[in-house]
């Protein structure tokens, strides 16, 4: 019974966590009315880290990272924060919310091959397969993007080196073992993160700030839902199993397809349909 009650725990934390991190593409294309991506970016990194500091710092009495954990954090940072999600920001003008979740639901394979490499994990055949027919998928649901200008195309790069950079910093995060809260390494990751990424938005800053509802709401759900609550939740997960937790990551584009539709309207293509379709059996084949 109890066993059944930590695995009941376990698929709701998934589950919540699953759907907020596909909330996370479309307060995104609802900031872009008001603000250039990375802009938008910046500010919600720096207030979710230094709001997540200090009120660990002042009520919780979290020590500081030592020496050797500041290197640690910094590099979890840059390729969680800065490149990772820099790079969804910048590519989220150019593909939809819908498709960027499909891309993120990609993670699970990568961070087994990812764990391969650097965390001599052995693969299956079935793992392959998968990974075979996950590609697939994308290379399906892609067509249409492909069609248009070359802009859509630098989106999917961007998407691309963004899913890579997220899976081999969680694999990192799995390797170093951090002797910290997790609360701790969200907030230090995500402050470093934002800083290092201040140049990047100054030099691509193409709009200025409009202070209306959109800014608002995509900023508030971003920085406090996003970077807080859905990261602290992924982490917990990590920290019980990396291969597992990135399972989760499969779910992104059922809610993001279905959140995309609702919210802001997004046609759903029978590309995008199938390319779902073999990314999820990919998946599921994988185990």
């Amino acid at each position: 019974m109890q066993i059944l009650t930590i695995r009941q725990k376990e698929n709701t934390t998934g589950i919540f966590f699953a759907i907020l991190w596909a909330s996370a593409a479309i307060a995104m294309k609802i900031g872009l009315n008001s603000s250039s991506p990375l802009t938008l970016a910046v500010i919600r990194f720096l207030i979710a880290g230094l709001l997540m500091v200090t009120v660990l710092q002042i009520f919780s009495n979290e020590k500081l990272p030592t020496k050797s954990e500041w290197l640690k954090i910094t590099t979890f940072g840059l390729l969680n924060i800065t490149i990772y999600l820099g790079c969804l920001f910048a590519a989220i003008e150019f593909v939809s919310a819908g498709l960027m979740n499909l891309f993120i639901s990609i993670n699970p394979i990568l961070i087994i091959l990812f764990s391969v490499l650097f965390l001599k994990r052995k693969v299956s055949k079935y793992e392959i397969i998968g990974f075979l027919i996950c590609f697939s998928g994308l290379l399906i649901a892609t067509i249409p993007i492909l069609k248009k200008p070359k802009a859509s195309l630098i989106g999917i790069i961007l998407l691309i080196i963004g899913m890579s950079s997220y899976s081999i910093g969680s694999v990192y995060y799995k390797k170093i073992d951090l002797k910290l809260s997790n609360k701790s390494i969200n907030g230090w990751q995500t402050l470093i993160g934002g800083i290092f990424l201040i140049p990047v938005a100054y030099l691509m800053n193409t709009k200025a700030i409009i202070l209306d509802t959109n800014f608002y709401v995509s900023l508030f759900w971003l920085t406090i839902v996003i970077s807080v609550f859905a990261t602290l939740l992924w982490l917990n997960l990590l920290k019980k199993d990396t291969v597992k937790a990135s399972k989760w990551l499969f779910l992104a584009p059922v809610f993001g397809y279905l959140l995309s539709y609702l919210i802001l309207g997004e046609e759903i293509t029978l590309y995008e349909v199938i390319g779902t379709i073999f990314v999820i059996t990919g998946l599921k084949i994988s185990k």
